[in-house]
């Protein structure tokens, strides 16, 4: 369960990255960046440190997912994974492949969710 747990959060970073990486071709995006102001909202180094620390939480799952004891692993899981999806609509999609990588990662949360509720600690003896 924990190296699918991992597995999961790769494919939901990865499909964050991606989607980042893909807007760069947005047309007008480079030149909001550098004006400070992106879809409307100016922004600010508090602003980045929050996004930073969003971003850092999947990155952390990869690893936490392995090493955690089951219970805080489970609701951990399930807590990032919640908190993940909430952040995901703070960017609404704006065409539609941005709505295909926002369904793409929520349905990779919501199996995170899933397997996470669904798993049952097992003894070691």
């Amino acid at each position: 369960m924990r190296t699918k747990l991992s597995f999961l959060w790769v494919f939901v970073l990865l499909n964050i990255i991606i989607k980042d990486i893909h807007d760069l071709f947005r047309t007008g995006l480079l030149e909001e960046i550098q004006s400070g102001i992106v879809n409307g909202n100016t922004i600010t180094e508090e602003l980045m440190l929050i996004g930073g620390v969003l971003l850092e939480l999947p990155i952390l799952m990869v690893v936490l997912s392995q090493f955690l004891p089951f219970k805080g692993n489970k609701w951990t899981n399930i807590g990032v994974a919640i908190l993940s999806i909430l952040t995901t609509f703070m960017n609404p999609p704006k065409d539609l492949d941005d709505i295909f990588f926002l369904i793409t990662t929520i349905i990779g949360l919501l199996t995170i969710i899933l397997f996470a509720w669904q798993s049952k600690e097992v003894s070691n003896k």
